[in-house]
């Protein structure tokens, strides 16, 4: 009859150890209830969260641009009655070397495109001519012109003095806009520009035309 007291504390000892496993158990379900939500869930949550720009990646901007020479677009070209052509103030730069813009203007109640540069070329009084060489600085573009909205070109020249070797003196400079066969005629009030016909490298030459 002695032998069941001994056998108590084997009770107790297997009980504890029970308890010990419980609580054990108990903790690692408690870490698991605090892991990361599935790929799944975490991404269904990522997704109520507005990205940092406020709108869809896919937007797209609202701003003019100029097209590249070549591309598709429904505006037509303007014709050379849709545009006004005038020479803008020189820059009044020290030095041989003076610029000043060649502007069109669309007059026309349509929208319309310029692209590339204008023809330029100078006009003696004894009808002698100097053509402007273009220059390959100004990548050309296709500029869309609403009513009222105007592209210029930059008009770089060489002045030099009267009576100098190589003086062209012009009285009046024709320009024509893109895609035409139209010159306008503008008073040329610039003085003697220096006749680099035949140089390599002229300093006298016309841009392509860009926006504004």
């Amino acid at each position: 009859m002695r032998a069941g007291p001994r056998g108590r504390p084997g009770l107790v000892a297997i009980s504890l150890a029970a308890l010990l496993s419980a609580a054990s158990c108990g903790g690692s379900t408690a870490a698991t209830d605090t892991s990361p939500l599935p790929a799944s869930a975490s991404a269904a949550s990522s997704s109520a969260v507005p990205s940092s720009t406020g709108r869809p990646s896919s937007a797209t901007s609202s701003s003019p641009t100029v097209a590249a020479v070549g591309g598709a677009s429904s505006v037509p070209r303007c014709e050379a009655g849709d545009l006004t052509v005038t020479l803008g103030a020189a820059d009044g730069a020290d030095g041989g070397q003076h610029q000043r813009p060649v502007v069109v203007t669309n007059r026309s109640p349509r929208r319309c495109t310029v692209t590339g540069y204008p023809g330029v070329q100078f006009v003696a009084r004894d009808g002698s001519t100097y053509d402007v060489v273009r220059s390959p600085l100004v990548r050309p573009g296709q500029i869309d012109l609403p009513p009222g909205a105007h592209a210029s070109a930059n008009l770089t020249y060489l002045v030099t003095e009267p009576g100098d070797s190589g003086a062209f003196l012009p009285v009046r400079v024709l320009v024509t806009p893109p895609d035409t066969f139209t010159s306008v005629p503008l008073r040329w009030d610039g003085g003697p520009v220096l006749d680099q016909s035949g140089a390599t490298h002229p300093a006298t030459y016309i841009m392509a035309f860009t926006a504004g």
